[in-house]
């Protein structure tokens, strides 16, 4: 990757981390987490199948809540993607017999979260949400434009929270890329690679997907407040004072 890019991706992961150290300022509702699942592509090589060919994937999880809906999210995510020709049945694609396993991915994302339903640590009741993200991504891809190794990341997901400290999720969020170069298809055809064949539909772009579980962790140094121990602690005080 050349140094033009290298400064946009870079330029593009100062930005988050200015804003994530902004967050943490103003309040100290923050959590970290740890997701672990399977990364998936879409593309020429898979055009029909949401789920195929999943090798594993691991991500790094920071998180500012502002309410018990909205969150602002930062994910470092990393794997392989991998997929085969021979695992579809078309003639295309059995002739082409074309097959890739060494696309590396490593991504950091923001992302907005929106919880359905209220989702606090105080109230027992209000523990579980289905949840939605949506926000845009920086990528590391070889051999594209610096606006190609851009994305934007949507998905859904549902949240427990074990205690008031541990909050348990499962989701499938997508990544809609700027580049077809997922696959590396048409760069590999352009050494020699299955030069006598139509190898790439070029006015579509890729997709990638990460399927997990994570488990967060708040460290808010902040004490809940207890309704029950305000009330005596003011009511003690009136009765002082006459």
């Amino acid at each position: 990757m050349n140094i033009k890019k290298t400064r946009h991706i870079l330029l593009f992961s100062l930005t988050l981390l200015l804003f994530s150290t902004q967050g943490y300022s103003q309040r100290k509702d923050i959590d970290f987490g740890l997701l672990l699942g399977t990364i998936q592509y879409n593309g020429d090589v898979n055009m029909t199948r949401a789920y195929t060919s999943p090798r594993p994937a691991i991500a790094l999880i920071f998180r500012k809540n502002y309410n018990p809906h909205y969150s602002l999210r930062f994910d470092a995510t990393f794997g392989r993607l991998a997929c085969k020709d021979e695992n579809f049945h078309n003639n295309y694609q059995q002739n082409r017999d074309y097959s890739f396993d060494d696309s590396r991915v490593m991504e950091l994302t923001g992302m907005v979260e929106f919880n359905f339903f209220e989702v606090t640590t105080n109230k027992k009741e209000k523990n579980f949400s289905p949840y939605v993200v949506f926000g845009l991504g920086a990528m590391y891809i070889e051999n594209v434009k610096w606006y190609e190794h851009f994305n934007i990341p949507m998905g859904l997901g549902l949240k427990y929270k074990l205690t008031s400290r541990m909050e348990l999720r499962g989701e499938w969020v997508f990544r809609r890329t700027f580049t077809d170069q997922l696959d590396q298809l048409a760069y590999r055809a352009n050494d020699g690679f299955l030069h006598y064949k139509q190898i790439s539909f070029s006015k579509t772009k890729d997709w990638f997907s990460v399927l997990g579980i994570s488990l967060l962790f708040n460290f808010s140094d902040e004490k809940i407040p207890c309704p029950i121990y305000e009330q005596r602690k003011y009511d003690g005080n009136k009765k002082h004072k006459h």
